[in-house]
């Protein structure tokens, strides 16, 4: 792994490097209030001796600086920032995989910048937040992510483990390590998110803004979905959108990730690999 930095007109972009250049290239889009190393890094390492994989911190996010701007959250914006750095850092045709927000991002992106795409990895994201869950009006998913922001603050890394060991049915000590990823320790000795409410509540308005379902019928690229079993009252938001997927865009799969929640690939790291190897391999 290579850890890189550089600079767009927007500011500095922290990313990762994995695997041999010369291997397929896939660009990593990590979720909300994320990172790139605590998205993706376990699933890397099932992926990097035959892909080329460039994993990003996001604006606001990991070891990348925010914007200074609200509507710069905006997917289209985010899409045109993005396009900006891939210039920079991948010569050539490529995939996209994104996890959540950043499935979102994926979309979006190949909407507006198709010409070197050559497919999408979406998981666990890109179709049901928030247009396909009911309950999910601006005003509950602001405030719920407001409250959410307020109280992500710990005493200790314990106290982050213990919250973070709710998130997956897979706990490890590699585990530990990408959630203290996410915080910065405050002078009074405290630990925050490092990425700020602004940032967060920024993308939020985004997602109602610029719903994923307008950027399904752009998508003219293989596009693959592997999504979580859990929780099951999602159910029904899950087949609305995949009918959606299904019925705007000619090449897609659609795979359920056996036992595991959002987070995909901390549940079941070799099982999703598997599952992206072989998709990657088939339409290479």
């Amino acid at each position: 792994m290579q850890n890189h930095k550089i600079t767009t007109q927007d500011g500095i972009v922290n990313y990762y490097e994995y695997g041999d250049a010369k291997s397929p290239s896939i660009i990593c889009l990590h979720g909300l209030a994320g990172n790139g190393l605590y998205s993706f890094e376990e699933l890397i390492f099932l992926l990097e001796g035959k892909f080329h994989l460039i994993v990003l911190d996001s604006p606001g996010h990991g070891k990348t600086p925010p914007f200074s701007e609200e509507a710069d959250y905006l997917f289209s914006n985010v899409a045109t920032w993005l396009h900006q750095v891939i210039e920079k850092i991948v010569f050539g045709p490529f995939y996209i995989m994104g996890h959540s927000w950043g499935a979102d991002v994926a979309l979006h992106f190949t909407r507006l910048y198709p010409e070197n795409v050559l497919g999408l990895v979406l998981l666990d994201g890109g179709f049901t937040f928030p247009q396909n869950q009911p309950e999910m009006t601006f005003d509950y998913a602001y405030t719920g992510w407001n409250d959410y922001m307020e109280k992500s603050v710990f005493v200790d890394e314990e106290e982050i483990f213990q919250e973070y060991r709710t998130y997956t049915n897979r706990w490890n000590f590699r585990k530990e390590t990408y959630a203290a990823s996410l915080f910065n320790k405050r002078q009074d000795g405290e630990f925050e998110l490092a990425a700020s409410k602004f940032t967060v509540l920024a993308i939020i308005k985004a997602f109602f803004k610029e719903p994923f379902t307008e950027a399904y019928p752009f998508i003219k690229v293989p596009t693959l979905l592997l999504y979580a079993e859990l929780p099951k009252s999602l159910d029904a938001s899950r087949a609305k959108g995949i009918g959606q997927l299904r019925s705007h865009i000619e090449d897609v799969s659609v795979k359920a990730i056996t036992g595991s929640s959002h987070m995909v690939q901390w549940d079941e790291p070799e099982q999703t690999a598997a599952i992206i190897s072989k998709w990657l391999n088939e339409k290479r």
